[in-house]
């Protein structure tokens, strides 16, 4: 008995060696998909009040700096704000775009390897009385 239970040292570490890239894989894409929720919800909050600033002004200029205010802890140039009068004028349409980086990205070079892994796009529209 002694021997078989001598034998089983070290069974722990080959477990944990086992399951650790599991578990690191698991804890990236919590912490990825969390990222990318968080900034869609900024660039959607953005979009909504942009379109509701253009419905009260009347001026769809104010749009893009209505976005540039509110979205400040995202890079300004990976954001595309369009702004549209639908329906001659009866309807605006604000689209705000991000190019979405990494949380985990080292580098933030334009040309680098997935420096943009895919666009995140926040589209509102809202009827002008």
């Amino acid at each position: 008995m002694k021997r078989f239970r001598e034998s089983e040292h070290g069974m722990a570490a080959v477990e944990v060696a086992l399951l650790l890239p599991a578990l690191a894989m698991i804890l990236f894409l919590l912490v990825e998909g969390a990222n990318t929720l968080h900034d869609y919800s900024t660039i959607s909050e953005a979009s909504r009040s942009a379109a509701r600033q253009v419905v009260l002004s009347g001026d769809t200029s104010t749009a893009k700096s209505t976005v540039e205010s509110l979205v400040t802890e995202l890079p300004a140039d990976a954001l595309n704000t369009k702004v549209t009068l639908e329906d001659a004028g009866t309807a605006v349409t604000v689209e705000v775009s991000y190019a979405y980086q990494s949380f985990f990205s080292s580098t933030t070079e334009a040309d680098a390897p997935l420096s943009t892994l895919y666009t995140l796009t926040a589209r509102t529209t809202m009827p002008i009385p």
